[in-house]
């Protein structure tokens, strides 16, 4: 084999190694080569990233983060903007050797050497729905305008795959845990529906769905509908990261 083909396939390795995308939701299924318990679900946009950890069977909540990260050939890292269990985690970064083989993601945290496993479970190519999204502006009933609310460290988030989603609220300042919700959601022309798995403030809304009025306008998602506690909705939502 001559070197012009050598560094060829050397070159189509690197470019499809590289082109892989993390989009979408992946569950942790190994630590160390030991099986996990618990549902610990990570969502990825093109630039942010979610997770949560909860027990199935009941929804009892463990943890949450979320935050920025880069992949790049066999190199992963995450930045973090709030850790549920641990706020002096906000603004450090985490490095990873990662390796994808098909719908399995296996990285190795750099500095403790633990190996995790990944199972990819959901893609995230709905081109309408499928990013993180900020909260933008709220509208109270019976108040006829709309509350914008600035861009500062305190925000709430709301990641979709194509049929996850995870809501985050914190402040990437102090690091500050708000709270998180979370789990599966379906769509019509009109209509939103989030079918709730876990719940970090009231673990009894863990089982129901709420429905919510739907409309997409470039960057902007209108969401309207009835709250966990029955209060009308009136929310907008911009396109994040």
């Amino acid at each position: 084999m001559n070197n012009k083909i050598i560094l060829f396939l050397v070159f189509v390795f690197a470019y499809t190694a590289n082109s892989q995308s993390l989009n979408g939701a992946w569950k942790l299924i190994e630590k160390d080569g030991v099986a996990v318990d618990y549902e610990m679900i990570k969502l990825h946009s093109d630039l942010y990233f979610t997770y949560a950890a909860y027990h199935k069977s009941t929804g009892e909540f463990i943890e949450a983060g979320g935050g920025t990260y880069q992949y790049e050939f066999f190199n992963y890292k995450e930045n973090y903007e709030i850790d549920s269990t641990n706020p002096e985690r906000s603004g450090t970064t985490t490095s990873y050797k990662a390796i994808m083989e098909a719908e399995n993601l296996r990285i190795t945290n750099l500095s403790t050497g633990e190996v995790q496993k990944w199972l990819k479970i959901d893609e995230a190519d709905n081109k309408l729905m499928a990013t993180c999204w900020r909260i933008h502006k709220k509208q109270d009933e019976g108040d006829p305008d709309w509350r914008r609310i600035e861009y500062a460290p305190r925000k709430t988030l709301k990641l979709l795959t194509n049929h996850r989603y995870q809501v985050l609220a914190l402040n990437s300042e102090t690091g500050k845990f708000v709270g998180s919700s979370g789990g599966t959601w379906t769509s019509n022309d009109q209509n939103y529906i989030e079918h709730i798995e876990f719940f970090s403030k009231d673990p009894s809304n863990v089982g129901r769905s709420l429905s919510f009025y739907k409309k997409i306008d470039h960057d902007l998602w209108h969401h309207s509908g009835r709250d966990t506690q029955g209060q009308v909705l009136m929310e907008k939502w911009l396109r994040y990261k």
